[in-house]
């Protein structure tokens, strides 16, 4: 019976991959049979078949599997609102109620269940205020609670869709008992997962009150922006820290808040950089370093895709990026490298790396700074590494990396000048056709931000009068709120200085 289920599933299954033949579209299908032999297909957002990246950090399957055994929860959305709006504070993992969690069973059923919302998964980078309590006045709540709302409308979803993991909220906290204990250590073998997953997206809060340790200087912080830009898209990281005042839209969040995008660091940098950093448990310095240098070779060993384009990357980066790229060797196919500030000696770093990669098949640089004799020792080293003839794309390179004029910085050829001496009209003719890209990316961000505000502002109003509309009918007026939001919500981005916290983070 089972075998001729499967037998059909199989069919079923090959229909549905002949309607969608876009195999990189970022879905995949998996059968379940429920007790009496019921076949259902499921299909799950976030996979691509064509990246070989490890299943344990681009499929639900890893998920559920550490939900399942209950050392690590995730909040809702909605909860976490809730108690921001009646001023609470975040209570510890022990404390919580029922309503604030997500188990394992819902979340996979609005997972598989088409007709139900995919949960957003999202986690909290965040330095510990106080050795007690990571966020005792709720600063870090004020910093990011009034975003649930705009996040979940860029997502069209509701704020109860999405699910959250804050380490205070997620793990076991002192005091714990014996299996308590257990389970806190259990979770922290698994505390990779919410930082380098491919369906995780994770906010980096890089503000803290006056007389704090910065984020940049703490352990734990440094581990998790590290997992959370190692291969994730640099849209999957948010830089709060980075938000002006003043914002009203989503697209205004998005863009002030992109996470700086850098090449990995080596794990003996990584470890050598740590020791310099504060930890409230000085043992936790170990188990980073050795987390990382895990997540690395497993991460990195299983990327079929590098992708940093147009991210102002000089030689600097180039040269840290060649370094890393041994980790690489197995799997990278594909390295995405154009539109950057990349000059002689990082072409030179990469050509040096080139024997290193042995599945490497294509790697762009157009658009770089790389002078003639450069791209030459490029094409060298690929040929002789035997890459397919076709793979490397250099193709045109500016004279001068971008928003530099007038200055000859010693690369052939560069610096405003021709090699002969002569001004260069292909260089004017560039920089003209790069001002003109720019304006347009000008007004089309002007556009864009413009409906936001519109469409944003039409919601707001919605939200106001069905509000009014509940106090009159409930005849009274709503729960106290701390403000959200528009207006209301950037006051959570000014919060009232706190003094005297201690450098601590017991996580």
């Amino acid at each position: 019976m089972m075998e001729s289920l499967n037998k059909v599933a199989a069919q079923v299954m090959q229909l549905v991959e002949g309607c969608c033949p876009n195999k990189d579209s970022g879905f995949a299908m998996g059968v379940d049979y429920s007790s009496n032999n019921v076949a259902t297909i499921s299909v799950a957002e976030g996979i691509s078949t064509a990246n070989a990246r490890d299943a344990h950090y681009t499929e639900w399957e890893s998920i559920r599997k550490v939900l399942a055994n209950q050392d690590i929860v995730l909040i809702r959305g909605n909860w976490l609102e809730e108690i921001y709006r009646r001023g609470d504070v975040l209570p510890r993992r022990q404390d919580l109620p029922a309503k604030a969690i997500w188990s394992a069973e819902d979340l996979m059923l609005n997972v598989r269940d088409q007709r139900r919302q995919t949960p957003q998964l999202l986690s909290i980078s965040y330095t510990w205020l106080t050795r007690e309590h990571p966020d005792p006045e709720g600063f870090h709540l004020r910093m990011f609670a009034p975003l649930l709302k705009h996040y979940a409308r860029h997502k069209k979803m509701n704020t109860s869709d999405i699910a959250i993991f804050v380490d205070y909220c997620s793990l076991p906290q002192r005091p714990r008992s014996p299996a308590e204990e257990v389970m806190y250590r259990q979770a922290l073998n698994n505390i990779d997962l919410w930082y380098s997953h491919s369906l995780v997206e994770v906010w980096l809060l890089t503000r803290v009150p006056d007389g704090v340790t910065p984020f940049e200087e703490r352990g734990w912080p440094k581990f998790e922006r590290a997992l959370a830009t190692l291969v994730n898209h640099n849209d999957a990281t948010l830089d709060l820290g980075l938000l002006r005042y003043g914002w009203r839209t989503w697209t205004q969040v998005n863009n002030d808040c992109h996470a700086p995008t850098r090449p990995p660091e080596l794990p003996e940098t990584f470890t050598a950089d740590l020791a310099n950093k504060a930890f409230a448990v000085r043992e936790d310095e170990h188990f980073l370093s050795q987390k990382y240098r895990e997540v690395l070779d497993r991460l990195l060993g299983q990327e079929a895709q590098l992708w940093y384009a147009n991210l102002g990357w000089s030689d600097r980066e180039a040269q840290d990026l060649a370094q890393i790229l041994p980790f690489c060797g197995r799997a990278l196919r594909d390295l995405e490298l154009r539109g950057n500030d990349i000059a002689n000696l990082g072409a030179a770093a990469l050509a040096e790396a080139l024997p290193l990669c042995d599945a490497l098949e294509r790697l762009s640089l157009e658009g770089n700074c790389i002078s003639k004799e450069a791209q030459q020792v490029l094409r060298d080293a690929w040929v002789r590494t035997g890459k397919p003839k076709f793979g490397l794309e250099i193709g045109e390179q500016n004279l001068r990396p971008r928003g530099v004029f007038g200055r000859d910085d010693g690369v052939g050829g560069r610096g405003g000048a021709s090699p002969g001496g002569g001004g260069s009209g292909g260089g004017a003719a560039s920089e003209q056709l790069n001002q003109l890209l720019a304006r347009q990316a000008a007004f089309e961000a002007r556009i864009e931000s413009s409906v936001a505000r519109l469409t944003d502002g039409l919601v707001e109003v919605a939200d106001a009068v069905g509000a009014r509309q509940r106090r009159v009918s409930n005849g009274g007026s709503g729960p106290p709120g701390m403000g959200g939001g528009f207006g209301g919500g950037q006051g959570g981005y000014s919060p009232s200085p706190s003094g005297g916290m201690v450098d601590a983070r017991d996580a």
